[in-house]
């Protein structure tokens, strides 16, 4: 296979990715009657029947943040940040698959183990913005400060996350968690476009 085509298959994976995980929310809102997006966290969509549907987008992203890795692997193999930031990709990838087989836990006993996981993701997603731009400037140069930009975002509004009121941590978490796809949607997007120019 060549790298176009692995560029092309990366990249669109990843833009599914985000699509997904955006769907299975607005859908597991929709059916799941008694979750109020405002003051009910993600988490609480994966309880109930329902609950598969949270848990499919969520798996569905984490594919999309290992095919990044694999595409962005293809296109540069070299320097120390740089594996780095990839390895960060496997591991947010692996995090979130164990966060969707978690969250059935919120709320519960085993609650724990989700937000473990969870400061885990929050710490991981500071670390790969932080490093990757330095890097994705020579596939797109905007792409050094689109990096900085989300990292500081993020370093200002997760750690707020624990002090919003109940009522609106549902709609605080969903407007801090669009970074979690703002950020790879848009580096596989340019990815994706990566295949026409080497095809």
């Amino acid at each position: 296979m060549n790298k176009s085509t692995i560029y092309k298959i990366c990249g669109a994976l990843g833009i599914f990715g985000c699509f997904a995980v955006v769907a299975g929310d607005i859908i597991g809102i929709a059916l799941h009657e008694k979750h109020d997006p405002i003051s009910d966290t993600i988490s609480m969509l994966a309880i109930g029947k329902y609950g598969w549907i949270q848990d499919l987008g969520l798996d569905i992203l984490a594919l999309g943040y290992l095919s990044l890795a694999i595409g962005l692997y293809t296109w540069k193999q070299k320097g120390a940040k740089w594996i780095i930031s990839l390895v960060i990709l496997v591991l947010i990838s692996a995090d979130l698959i164990l966060i969707a087989e978690h969250n059935q836990y919120a709320g519960r006993p085993g609650y724990t183990i989700h937000r473990k996981l969870v400061y885990i993701l929050a710490g991981l997603f500071l670390m790969l913005t932080g490093l990757v731009g330095f890097e994705l400037k020579n596939l797109k140069p905007f792409l050094k400060n689109f990096c900085l930009w989300i990292a500081s975002l993020w370093l200002i509004s997760a750690p707020l996350f624990p002090f919003i009121p109940e009522s609106w941590d549902g709609a605080y978490e969903r407007l801090v968690c669009t970074l979690l796809v703002i950020w790879p949607g848009v580096v596989a997007f340019h990815l994706f476009k990566l295949s026409g120019r080497e095809s």
